[in-house]
């Protein structure tokens, strides 16, 4: 566990500033190219890692569920609708606000690591995916896919009360879902895998409609530690780089602080320079 300081209230403080900045922008035009920024979403990346930064520095494209957003470097969840696929039922892309230049972040719903690999699932996960690898992703790029948060707050949460083993839920998810970032690399990208940032701090009350979960925190817990580690052991076995920091940041048998949540379920930039310092160990980023 480690101790991380609080967000410096200077460096907040430009967050929001840009942030309220690019979002009047990409509002208007949501493909606007962010060059006028540049110098500023560099400030931020140096202020987070206490040095200068270099120029020039090469983009990972996360890719996933609302938690991918962490990436686009805002204090807020802000989804600007970037890109549609389908025709009579259109499911929409949306991107960030890409604050720091060393991320490109893209979010293509709920998906779940049982089903962004499947076409024709009700989000559309793969198809959003696809899209983006036309579109926007270049070959060969880094592709950082975040999802399995809401498999274990939901999906293998429920099926765990109704009787099914742990161990066969978290092995058939992991194995099922390393089949996407193995793809991915057959076709020439480096796929990287954010594994279940955070267990969402909330008891089992205040489940929503809008914002399902199933069963107490110790439970959701107990299923996302140990889909972490199954995650884990596929992507060693086939050289897939993985990163995850939940139980990392807090004590792993206690709920992390609502400090660490910009909106008590999201991650806040506090926990950015982890990010930054874990990726760049595990080789998905470039030392900035």
């Amino acid at each position: 566990m480690t101790d991380l300081p609080p967000l410096d209230p200077g460096l907040r403080a430009e967050i929001d500033s840009l942030s309220d900045d690019i979002d009047a922008v990409l509002t208007r035009r949501p493909h606007a190219s962010l060059d006028r920024f540049e110098d500023r979403r560099r400030t931020i990346l140096a202020l987070h890692l206490h040095r200068r930064v270099a120029e020039g520095l090469e983009p990972v494209y996360c890719v996933g569920d609302s938690n991918v957003m962490f990436f686009a470097g805002s204090e807020r969840l802000r989804f600007i609708r970037y890109r549609r696929t389908g025709l009579w039922k259109p499911k929409w892309i949306n991107r960030g606000l890409d604050l720091l230049p060393v991320f490109r972040a893209f979010h293509i719903g709920p998906s779940t690591a049982w089903k962004i690999g499947d076409p024709g699932s009700t989000n559309r996960s793969r198809e959003k995916l696809d899209l983006l690898l036309r579109k926007d992703i270049p070959a060969g790029a880094r592709v950082l896919i975040s999802c399995g948060e809401i498999d274990c707050r939901i999906h293998m949460a429920r099926a765990h009360q109704a009787g099914k083993p742990l161990a066969e839920l978290v092995e058939a998810t992991a194995a099922k879902f390393v089949k996407l970032p193995l793809w991915l690399a057959s076709q020439g990208y480096r796929p990287a895998v954010w594994g279940p940032p955070q267990i969402v701090p909330k008891d089992e009350n205040l489940s929503s409609p809008t914002f399902p979960f199933v069963g107490s925190w110790e439970f959701r817990r107990d299923i996302t530690y140990a889909y972490i580690e199954r995650l884990g052991h596929h992507c060693r076995s086939h050289g897939i780089p993985m990163v995850a920091i939940a139980g990392r940041y807090h004590d792993p048998a206690a709920k992390a602080d609502l400090s660490f949540f910009h909106d008590g379920v999201h991650l806040s930039q506090r926990l950015m320079p982890m990010a930054l310092s874990e990726l760049t160990k595990a080789g998905v980023l470039e030392p900035p």
